[in-house]
């Protein structure tokens, strides 16, 4: 079960306070749990002053990196900054499948497995040519930015996907014997220069059920807060401060506007040819 993280704040920031230091930090959680380890990579993505993601990842484990996650935390310092730690589901563990991935200006985060990520390829058209690795969550990011250049707005390029698997779910089901859906979790965090948007939602149990810092927390259920003006969104809380935990199927958005982060909740109703779509963490 990968670990998310996301800072937007009106002025360029650092998060090293979340990322390393907090007894909750995205470093620690890498070898928190011997039960959930967190070892297959790590990554930090943040923005330069040209709008540009800057992207750093490696394939080892964080906690095995220590010095160096520290020092790119260090580096990272931007209005928007994105974290990883990977648990992975794909048998491929090195840099290339690390997240963050990066396209046309984004960076890209995801917690789940797309099980059916190679027939979702298929739909990319000139898109597919774009992938670099066989990581289902690189698929899912070309999936996001297909519907993102249509739609114009992160939100619905979200929903449009979860909407797609399902059109193509009962075409391709016969070739999954062992899923009942057509993903465990699309959890993701997408990053342009001005904002971060967020998606929770989950269909059916992945790598684990619970979160490695509050065992009370389902895995598949993120959590935002605000510290010190900045707007932070994660897998679960990365300090021991007070933290909303979203109500998926939903999305967040957190885009920098008139010199202030302007938060956005927005409540999905989801339903594919078969039904209503399941969300695991009311089952």
């Amino acid at each position: 079960m990968c670990r998310l993280f996301a800072q937007v704040s009106p002025k360029a920031a650092g998060a090293r306070d979340l990322l390393t230091d907090s007894p909750y930090s995205l470093l620690k959680q890498s070898d928190m749990s011997a039960e959930n380890p967190q070892k297959d990579g790590w990554g930090l993505a943040w923005f330069g002053a040209d709008g540009k993601p800057r992207v750093v990842k490696s394939g080892r484990p964080a906690s095995d990196e220590a010095e160096r996650f520290s020092a790119t935390a260090d580096a990272a310092f931007s209005p928007v900054i994105l974290g990883h730690i990977r648990a992975a589901s794909n048998p491929h563990v090195d840099e290339a499948h690390a997240h963050p991935f990066e396209d046309e200006g984004w960076a890209f985060i995801h917690n789940g497995t797309l099980t059916i990520y190679k027939d979702v390829a298929e739909t990319l058209g000139a898109r597919q040519a774009r992938l670099k690795t066989d990581s289902d969550s690189e698929v899912y990011f070309q999936q996001f930015l297909k519907h993102l250049d249509v739609l114009k707005d992160p939100s619905a390029a979200f929903e449009a996907c979860i909407a797609e698997n399902w059109r193509l779910w009962p075409k391709v089901k016969h070739r999954y014997p062992d899923a009942s859906t057509p993903y465990t979790g699309l959890n993701a965090i997408a990053a342009d220069g001005s904002g971060v948007h967020a998606l929770c939602h989950a269909s059916r149990v992945g790598l684990a059920r619970m979160g490695l810092c509050h065992p009370d927390q389902p895995w598949s259920v993120m959590s935002f807060a605000t510290r010190d003006n900045r707007f932070v969104v994660a897998s679960e809380g990365v300090d021991g401060g007070e933290w909303t935990r979203m109500a998926p199927p939903e999305t967040v958005s957190a885009v920098v506007k008139d010199g202030r982060v302007d938060a956005t909740r927005r409540a999905l109703i989801l339903v594919g040819p078969q039904g209503p779509i399941p969300e695991v963490s009311r089952s």
